[in-house]
């Protein structure tokens, strides 16, 4: 069986050659042409009627992608719970809890205490950023039923764009604007879980860093989308009051060496916000949803360690020192909060 650091590197070279336009990725078109096909045959079988999907009394908005790989769907979910309970919406979210073993029969709510191993480390980092409850299950129904009886109003789901067992009212996509659609192949020949005629029906398109997509012709406006980094937090601190009144700002650690740690689906975008504020960074990648050891972290340099929110929700256990994580915030070039409940309360009243 391969190493991890085997893995690692076999998940980076391909991940590369998506989106430099690699000939060897003509191998596998065979094996693209077969995702197609399983691809239109199963949504033939939902819209023949073998296959049912649920319809919730509550209006459903699915925030996702139709790339393989991290966007900035989870700092956009926050940014729509936030945003949706200043106007006095009650929002629950729901997802499908990737890294936890969660048997399809079964849906676990999500609390500020839960092991990420559990629960999944994005719907933990969500939990414990927000005032909101949050269900995770394999099966998004049973979810949702969850916040039908916890009395929400309005469901977000932490992508689900491809779970087509779940009706919804607002599609939102997000795109890495550093990588847009890579060299624009179905899955594995190229990044996209999709074809790119999706995106024709989706509601709102969301670009992180980029006001559009390179070689991409779309009817609707796209709205961009950065990440602000705030203040550094410390990882042995409790999220919430505690961990912000030891806040340590980005600059103050400029010109120092620092063990940079991302196990998110671009890393590199990470890396590059802490080098922008003047910290030299030395890069400690690990795949997507990586579980972390103690011996990940025996760097030769005893540096000050930086993390993503998402990967501190799975360190905070191992005792480690002089370590911090970095919350982004979503800003937006437009209100995509109110065009959202413009377009569920046209839904309701049609």
């Amino acid at each position: 069986m391969p190493s991890q650091d085997q893995q690692r590197a076999a998940s980076t070279s391909i991940t590369d050659a998506w989106y430099q336009g690699a000939a060897w990725l003509y191998l596998l078109a065979p094996l693209s042409l077969i995702y197609m096909l399983i691809l239109v045959i199963r949504a033939w079988l939902y819209r023949l009627g073998f296959k049912t999907s649920y319809r919730s009394s509550l209006p459903i908005i699915v925030v996702g992608n139709i790339t393989l790989g991290g966007t900035g769907k989870s700092p956009l979910v926050a940014y729509l719970v936030q945003a949706l309970q200043e106007r006095g919406y009650q929002p629950g979210i729901v997802s499908r809890g990737y890294g936890a073993s969660i048997p399809s029969t079964e849906c676990r709510e999500v609390l500020a205490d839960s092991l990420p191993e559990e629960v999944g480390d994005e719907p933990l980092m969500l939990k414990q950023a927000l005032d909101c409850p949050v269900f995770v299950s394999p099966n998004r129904k049973l979810s949702v039923q969850a916040l039908e009886a916890q009395g929400c109003n309005v469901v977000i789901s932490d992508d689900g764009l491809q779970h087509n067992a779940l009706q919804r009212d607002v599609e939102v996509c997000v795109y890495d604007g550093q990588r847009a659609l890579g060299n624009g192949y179905l899955l594995p020949m190229g990044p996209l879980r999709e074809s790119q005629s999706r995106m024709k029906k989706l509601d709102f398109q969301v670009i992180n860093g980029a006001d559009d997509l390179p070689g991409v012709n779309s009817s609707e406006p796209y709205i961009r989308m950065d990440l602000r980094p705030g203040n550094l937090l410390p990882l042995k601190a409790d999220p919430g009051q505690d961990g912000l009144n030891q806040a340590l700002a980005l600059e103050k650690l400029s010109g120092q060496p620092v063990n940079a740690v991302a196990a998110i689906g671009n890393p590199e975008r990470f890396f590059e916000v802490l080098e922008r504020s003047g910290m030299i960074v030395m890069r400690h990648a690990f795949e997507d949803h990586h579980a972390y050891s103690i011996d990940d972290f025996g760097f030769s340099e005893t540096l000050p360690i930086i993390m993503t929110e998402k990967d501190a929700v799975k360190c905070r256990s191992l005792g480690l020192s002089d370590a911090w994580y970095l919350p982004v915030e979503a800003e937006l070039s437009a209100n995509l909060a109110d065009l959202i409940i413009e377009k569920i309360e046209g839904n309701s009243r049609g």
